[in-house]
């Protein structure tokens, strides 16, 4: 796992067939910065890993969307959604932040 990877379990409005299952991976695989992508056959709960300085959680949800699946959207879910992008845009500002001081030294 790298320094910006992020995991993220994303509830489905339906439960996944076995002829959904690649349509799925297919669309997810094919995002920029997607690492892995789980789901099962039958499972309302898909898991992905993806590089968060790359890619972000509402481009995840708009490639579900895209491929044809519904994403469930009760409270809970938005809750988790929200704590999602507050995250991402976090690892996003930091992976693209300037390096640090580079020691303790007082300045000459």
């Amino acid at each position: 796992m790298n320094t910006w990877d992020s995991k993220r379990s994303i509830r489905l409005a339906g439960p996944l067939m076995v002829e959904d299952l690649a349509a799925l991976r297919e669309a997810l695989e094919a995002l920029p910065g997607m690492n892995s992508v789980q789901a099962e056959m039958g499972n309302t709960q898909i898991r992905v890993v993806y590089d968060a300085s790359r890619l972000d959680y509402n481009l995840v949800l708009s490639a579900i969307e895209e491929a044809g699946f519904a994403v469930r959207h009760d409270w809970w879910n938005t809750l988790k959604a929200k704590v999602y992008e507050f995250s991402d845009s976090n690892a996003r500002d930091n992976a693209k932040a300037p390096p640090p001081a580079c020691c303790n030294k007082p300045p000459k």
